[in-house]
């Protein structure tokens, strides 16, 4: 990698900035830096700092990821370029990776971006010196198509020479009789076929050093090969046109464990998961036989025994003639990206169960009362309105739930800031509690205390901890709230004597779509009520937690600043 590498980050927020270059320097990587909000800034940079690697938000208020890549490609295009964003989709990620970007990183999990950072760099050298060996082989294929003409022209004149002896042979045996006569003739011709020879045997010794030249520069090209295959981060093997596998690099025995006897023993047949070790074969035999090259997916076991997903692509390597040579092979790493992928279909299958129930429960309501709209019924009338009502309050719930985690993601959740004394505030959003169900909810602590937030936003916080109390610890029918002063905040717990939650689910509680489960049993929700509080409470520069025990409840908590 580049002693320490010069990065240009093109961000707009200073804060989001300040961010990133903490994270850079507590992994421990040595760099220069500029920092650049503008195009021009940006244009001025790449031709006055000369980064060795680019980070860039994904949108700007008059400038974007994509406009500076395109920038940066028309000049600079060996210049690494990842995009550090936090509201960037998984199948932007995958298409602007497709176009060229060399990688990304999201700005919530920025403990990986040195590593990326690192492996853009290492790629970069890389290619450099790849491009530099292409030229180098192209100058040498010159040479030897220049040397073989050589020797083609070379054994025409030998040829030739050759077609010379005969005819001397044969004017010898017309002339046997004449030879007295023709002696001085033949002295001449004896000289001529000496140096004939002479030159013959020079050109025989100039053609084994020649060869001897050329299967050297191919052994150093070979060497040179292997070498580049060694400094790649993907799994490389090379194998031969009928399928034998001859060259694995070091991260082949790095990842998988084997050894170099065991590799060659049973290879690929042991790291393929044996579900798909079927279907992995014929698609490899199948690209053998369009000898075009192509790509396809498996899961490849770690030496630790864990499964993980690997994009493997097959490209052919072809001589002048366009005669098959051998196969090139890699395998990536693309375990993140599944699961990512995973994440997003079973959210789509989430929401769409969510809104179908309640759509549903609609729909039979409203049926009914168009039924009986010229008879109505006193009894059922009331009834098909409340349940219209309530399936109508859970969609509108879903809803609101989709367009808070979207603008939270996108730092657009709105926050109207005032003076309030909080325990009224949450006495009154615990009401509807209090009148419809059997719980009883006590609030205690300092009542008088008053905070500087947005109480509709508070009170959704202390809503959905109500609610989730309610919901995770139904045999608990007493639900306490406490209010505390600590230093200059307000600490707010609701505790249920319910379960507890247990400690390896903890860390995941807030995280986006996570739904808790008990006992196997799935509750409703689209996973996000947490992480929307979470997303309130950072917006009033506080803290959110949760502290459990198992068989004796739980308490969730969040903190406020002090009016």
């Amino acid at each position: 990698m580049t002693a320490d590498p010069k990065i240009l980050i093109l961000e707009d927020n200073q804060s989001d900035a300040d961010l990133l270059l903490r994270e850079l320097k507590k992994s421990g990587l040595r760099f220069t830096s500029e920092i650049v909000q503008t195009r021009l800034a940006f244009e001025h940079a790449l031709q006055n700092f000369s980064p060795d690697i680019i980070l860039s938000d994904y949108a700007l208020p008059s400038f974007d990821a994509i406009t500076a890549f395109r920038i940066k490609q028309r000049k600079y295009p060996h210049i690494p370029f990842i995009i550090v964003s936090g509201i960037i989709g998984e199948e932007n990620v995958v298409e602007l990776i497709k176009n060229g970007v060399t990688d990304y990183a999201s700005k919530n999990t920025l403990v990986t971006l040195s590593a990326k950072i690192s492996r853009a760099l290492n790629d970069s050298i890389v290619r450099k010196e790849k491009i530099l060996i292409d030229d180098r082989l192209k100058v040498q294929a010159a040479e030897l198509i220049i040397a073989n003409k050589e020797l083609v022209f070379q054994n025409e004149e030998k040829e030739n020479r050759a077609a010379d002896l005969v005819i001397l042979s044969e004017n010898l045996k017309v002339r046997q009789e004449e030879l007295s006569v023709a002696n001085a003739l033949l002295i001449k011709q004896e000289e001529k076929v000496k140096l004939i020879n002479h030159e013959l045997l020079q050109l025989n010794l100039e053609l084994e050093e020649r060869v001897i030249r050329r299967t050297k520069a191919l052994a150093e090209s070979e060497n040179r090969f292997r070498n580049m295959m060694e400094t790649i981060p993907q799994i490389a093997w090379t194998n031969t046109v009928e399928g034998e596998v001859i060259f694995y690099n070091q991260r082949w025995y790095d990842y998988t464990g084997l050894n170099q006897e065991d590799s060659k023993l049973w290879g690929f047949n042991t790291v393929i998961h044996p579900d798909d070790l079927k279907n992995s074969l014929t698609r490899f035999r199948l690209i053998r036989k369009t000898r075009d090259g192509g790509e396809f997916q498996l899961r490849g076991k770690r030496a630790d025994g864990l499964y993980r997903w690997h994009l493997i692509r097959l490209m052919p390597i072809k001589n002048e003639d366009g005669q098959m040579q051998l196969w090139v092979g890699t395998a990536t790493d693309i375990q993140e990206l599944r699961v990512l992928q995973q994440h997003k279909d079973d959210f789509i299958s989430i929401a769409s169960h969510e809104l179908k129930t309640p759509i549903t429960s609609l729909k039979a309501a409203l049926q009914l009362l168009d039924r009986m709209k010229d008879n109505p019924s006193a009894v059922m009338l009331p009834k098909l309105i409340e349940q219209a009502n309530k399936s109508l309050d859970k969609v509108s719930t879903r809803v609101e739930d989709l367009l808070n985690a979207s603008n939270a993601n996108e730092g657009q959740l709105h926050i109207n800031l005032k003076t309030f004394v909080l325990a009224t505030v949450i006495d009154d959003c615990c009401q509807h509690v209090r009148t419809e169900s059997i719980y009883t909810i006590t609030t205690r602590g300092d009542m008088n205390v008053e905070v500087y937030a947005d109480a509709a936003r508070i009170d959704q916080v202390v809503i959905n901890f109500v609610n989730n109390a309610i919901k995770y610890a139904p045999e608990s029918k007493e639900i306490l709230i406490c209010i505390e002063k600590i230093n200059n905040m307000v600490k707010v717990s609701i505790i249920d004597k319910g379960p507890g939650i247990p400690p390896e689910k903890l860390r995941y509680l807030f995280d986006r779509y996570y739904r808790a489960d008990n006992s196997g049993s799935r509750y409703a929700g689209l996973g996000l009520g947490l992480y929307i509080c979470t997303e309130i409470i950072k917006q009033h520069q506080g803290q959110i937690g949760v502290d459990s025990e198992l068989g004796k409840g739980s308490t969730f908590w969040f903190t406020l600043p002090i009016a």
